[in-house]
């Protein structure tokens, strides 16, 4: 079977339907529908505040929604419970974090076999896959400490991460917020050609409207108490 017939064939790497959310401070997140094909690429924007780190969470099953329903490839994330969710997420979702969050004091190898506790790989085969990944995105200093590594080159080692797994879905939040605008435009052409490869669908969120250029389809997260996401090019809500 083709790769091109595998994704056709696949569920939705993301399906959101009657989503709402609500802090006790007040501020509530509404989106009626989402859909991301398997393997497609997404980048929602919106201003600070308006609640696009709060939606990765809710897909990540991080937060659970006051109602609506949340699908990664056709799994209601929402419907697990403790470990058999966080299994899910480890197997099912990459995430890269605005501040990359790798493990201090271990090396980039070690922060990607980490991930890799979640896959069903023999060890042996964990260890290749890292180096693999790791290589694949240009980092040669397998055993280097992640605070030896210079912004860039954990930027990477995130994404291998993310990707370690061979998630359904891979989520971004901020991904260029700590970057310069060269070094910004680099970094999320990296992440979208390992996702690519690695046959995973990516939504990024971001603020930087420089990135929507480079985007065939771009949604925007409006900000306040009714929160909804609205098409602004390509793809259908």
């Amino acid at each position: 079977m083709s790769a091109t017939t595998s994704i056709t064939n696949s569920a939705p790497a993301l399906e959101i339907a009657s989503l709402g959310f609500r802090y006790p401070s007040g501020f509530e997140l509404k989106l009626p529908s989402l859909t991301l094909a398997a393997g497609e690429e997404m980048l929602l924007v919106g201003h600070s505040g308006c609640g696009k780190s709060t939606l990765l969470q809710l897909i990540a099953g991080l937060l659970d929604p006051m109602r609506g329903s949340i699908r990664v490839g056709g799994t209601d994330i929402h419907a697990l419970r403790g470990a058999a969710r966080d299994r899910f997420r480890g197997q099912s979702i990459g995430m890269v974090f605005q501040t990359f969050n790798l493990l201090q004091g271990f090396s980039a190898r070690e922060n990607v076999l980490i991930a890799l506790l979640m896959s069903d790989l023999p060890k042996s085969d964990a260890a290749a896959r890292a180096e693999s990944l790791l290589r694949s995105l240009g980092i040669e200093r397998l055993d280097a400490l992640a605070e030896e590594l210079s912004v860039g080159q954990q930027q990477r080692v995130a994404i291998a991460r993310a990707l370690a797994c061979r998630p359904t879905l891979v989520l971004a939040d901020e991904p260029t917020a700590s970057l310069d605008p060269e070094n910004a435009l680099n970094a999320v052409r990296v992440l979208r050609d390992a996702c690519r490869d690695e046959g995973a669908a990516l939504l990024i969120v971001s603020h930087d409207p420089a990135l929507e250029s480079h985007f065939a389809r771009r949604e925007r997260l409006e900000p306040c108490r009714e929160t909804a996401a609205t098409r602004t090019e390509g793809g259908a809500r």
